[in-house]
């Protein structure tokens, strides 16, 4: 009897041999909150909705949705690409008249005069190679007054200034010339 307690429950009603004669279900106090609020919830709703359906109602509404929607169909809108272009033309045209305006007189109208100062050496040089001039050219360029005898003269000419001339010559390419 020691391993009963004297102040057990089970130990008093085996003594007693008495039961309560109340009995719970299994998770009873925890079910017991969701139970409550439950009944309240509900039996605070309405008995009756206030809404009804209308007689027919199932039967007739596919044909009244085809019909709106058949009702609502709209031509789709055309946008004519060729009027609009036609009315962009004339502003397109008016802007590149202004704008070629506008480059020539400011870009393009610069005038430079050529010198012999803005002419280089090499592009005097690659002339001459390019072009060949001949006694004619050369006297229409600067007319008959050129040609004079007075002005070849040879007195102006030393005679040492020749004969250094004369001797830097490579005699050799004068013999290889062909006539």
């Amino acid at each position: 009897m020691k391993k009963d307690l004297k102040n057990s429950i089970d130990f008093i009603n085996k003594k007693v041999g008495k039961k309560s004669g109340f009995s719970i279900t299994s998770n009873y106090f925890e079910d017991l909150e969701d139970a409550i609020f439950a009944k309240i919830t509900t039996s605070e709703l309405p008995k009756k909705t206030g809404f009804k359906t209308p007689e027919n109602y199932f039967s007739e509404v596919e044909n009244k949705i085809l019909l709106r929607i058949s009702e609502n169909q709209h031509q789709p809108k055309v946008i004519d690409f060729k009027r609009k272009i036609l009315k962009i033309v004339p502003y397109l045209v008016a802007a590149s008249i202004v704008l070629f305006i506008t480059i020539n007189t400011f870009i393009f109208n610069k005038k430079e005069s050529i010198t012999f100062d803005s002419i280089s050496k090499n592009d005097i040089e690659n002339w001459f190679d390019s072009n060949t001039l001949n006694s004619s050219d050369i006297a229409t360029i600067l007319g008959d007054g050129i040609l004079e005898m007075n002005d070849f003269s040879f007195a102006q000419f030393k005679t040492e200034t020749i004969e250094d001339y004369l001797y830097s010559i490579d005699n050799q390419e004068i013999l290889n010339e062909k006539d």
